[in-house]
């Protein structure tokens, strides 16, 4: 089926036709993180093998675990524990996980109050969480003119290079609010920067035109997306998948398309698609290319409240 927008927006679609559906690839709750990347934005792989992270709940507190993985056949190894959470803190999710040089390797995660950092000397290595760097609510957006108590800070699957060179890299990573209690939150950038000689993890800004204009009329939120791959086009304009509560028991997933890498200008939105099996919730969205298939995969809640790795298959070009 093809699938195209809803209500009263022209029926452009978004040339993506849905070929298949796993709703645990796995076949275990590990719900999905992330997988590892470059530091220009690209998947990190040899002969199709790549390393999947995961986020398992282990007494309430949830944890991250890496594994090998082929994104096109959909393989798998066992998975490895890799990060704990803070004494202080109930979860330690990596959602982007950078190889910056062949033993330092930089991991972004939520904690459950905002965004932390980790590093390890192997893609499977024993993450240790960086104790100065940190992006935790402000007044503002973030928040919406509230105060930030009950409010966090999430790493998503969005990121833009700015520059690089022998002593460091600097991207925009993207980042969303959240409020569990409302189920509110949106999406923006942050300007970072990743020491090579120090090893270091600063926060240089936070983007002047924060949030991103992705929410819709009458929508609670939209939030937890991007697309790390920066290699992935549909239409010939950059991608970034979000999801969208128009209520709190409703969500779609949304695709946002535009020219310019950080989504700002020139921005086509529609909600192509919806909750499928036993899913009560599909977040964090990474798609990877392979010919003319498109592979998006995501972190799904399912009915009987475990969380998996699922991912849906479509064809490019309608």
């Amino acid at each position: 089926m093809t699938m195209h927008p809803t209500g009263t927006a022209p029926e452009k679609g978004a040339m993506l036709t849905l070929t298949g559906y796993r709703m645990d690839v796995l076949g275990e709750p590990h719900g999905f993180g992330g997988f590892l990347f470059d530091t220009a934005g690209r998947l990190v792989a040899q002969d199709g093998w790549t390393w999947l992270y995961t986020t398992r709940i282990v007494a309430g507190r949830w944890e991250s675990w890496a594994r090998r993985f082929h994104p096109e056949t959909l393989e798998r190894e066992a998975a490895r524990l890799v990060l704990r959470p803070a004494a202080d803190r109930d979860r330690a999710v990596l959602h982007h996980v950078i190889a910056v040089a062949p033993d330092f390797h930089v991991g972004f995660l939520c904690d459950g109050r905002g965004i932390t950092a980790a590093t390890a000397p192997a893609p499977d290595g024993d993450f240790t969480i960086d104790p100065d760097f940190a992006l935790y609510p402000e007044v503002g957006w973030e928040t919406r003119g509230g105060a930030v108590e009950g409010w966090s800070l999430e790493s998503n699957g969005a990121v833009v290079p700015v520059s690089e060179d022998a002593g460091s890299v600097t991207f925009w990573q993207g980042y969303d609010s959240y409020r569990k209690e409302g189920g509110f939150g949106e999406l923006g950038w942050a300007r970072l920067r990743i020491d090579k000689v120090t090893r270091r993890i600063t926060l240089e800004a936070r983007h002047e035109g924060n949030p991103l204009k992705f929410l819709q009329d009458g929508a609670i939120c939209a939030r937890c997306g991007g697309n790390l791959d920066r290699d992935i086009r549909i239409g010939g304009k950059h991608a970034f998948f979000f999801y969208t509560r128009p209520t709190r028991r409703t969500l779609r997933i949304g695709l946002a398309l535009s020219e310019d890498p950080l989504f700002f200008d020139g921005v086509e939105i529609e909600m192509f698609d919806d909750l499928m099996g036993d899913e009560q919730v599909a977040e964090k969205f990474e798609a990877l290319q392979f010919g003319d298939r498109l592979h998006l995969f995501y972190e799904s809640m399912l009915k009987d409240q475990s969380w998996r790795t699922g991912v849906r298959t479509y064809r490019l070009g309608g």
